[in-house]
């Protein structure tokens, strides 16, 4: 009878754990962050194929809907608009307009997936070298290893300056990542015309996450309170 029980319960929590996952694996997200009040930069790649994306404000519990303004596919790079106005102005982090040296030390932030705890993630990074991308689009080699969901986060310098935006794990070097530099994201805003306004240098509170749908956001929140 004792086995039978033991079965039972496995049985169970692996029934919950099975129907949870399916609960929460459409709830994709990214990272991102605030160039102002108004307008979020992610890694294009975040909300490619995103039918319905939003940005998560986890103090407030709320996803306000947004939508592309701008971006470029080869840069991997997107330019985000709020369509709602918030609770709470989004903090919001000044961002670096050089290229940085290699060697420079940098601290990536983002929330992995699945999107359940909201734990943000923070991984040390140092620039290995520079390179470029179809002769025009640059980027970092870092060493530090990205984890899936922390696409589109910032990397700070020591100083609080976002140098770079996380793009992808690199495939030609063993414990490597690749950024796009910050001034690609120079780039993107002087296109469309849209101004920097820095109001913290608390680096922590300038990254947000990006989720895939509103929509897959309430109906996860409903059932698991995720």
């Amino acid at each position: 009878m004792e086995n039978v029980m033991k079965h039972f319960v496995i049985l169970t929590l692996s029934f919950f754990v099975m129907v949870f996952a399916e609960s929460v694996k459409d709830m994709q997200n990214g990272t991102g962050f605030f160039v102002n009040s108004k307008y979020i930069v992610t890694a294009y790649h975040v909300i490619d194929n995103f039918e319905n994306t939003c940005y998560y404000d986890i103090e407030n519990d709320t996803c306000y809907q947004v939508h592309i303004v701008d971006y470029n596919a080869e840069s991997d790079i997107a330019l985000l608009k709020l369509d709602e106005e918030p609770i709470k102005m989004p903090m919001v982090c000044r961002l670096a307009h050089t290229d940085l040296p290699i060697g420079e030390k940098l601290t990536s932030y983002g929330y992995p997936e699945p999107f359940i705890k909201h734990e943000l993630t923070i991984v040390p990074m140092n620039i290995r070298l520079h390179y470029r991308y179809d002769g025009d689009y640059n980027f970092y080699r870092v060493t530090g290893l990205l984890q899936r969901g922390m696409s589109g986060g910032p990397n700070f310098t020591r100083d609080g300056r976002v140098g770079g935006v996380n793009k992808s794990i690199s495939l030609d070097e063993h414990n490597t990542s690749n950024l796009i530099k910050s001034t690609e994201v120079i780039r993107l805003l002087q296109r469309n015309g849209v101004m920097e306004y820095p109001n913290t240098k608390n680096v922590k509170k300038c990254v947000i996450s990006i989720l895939n749908s509103k929509e897959e956001f309430k109906s996860a929140h409903l059932k698991w309170g995720v």
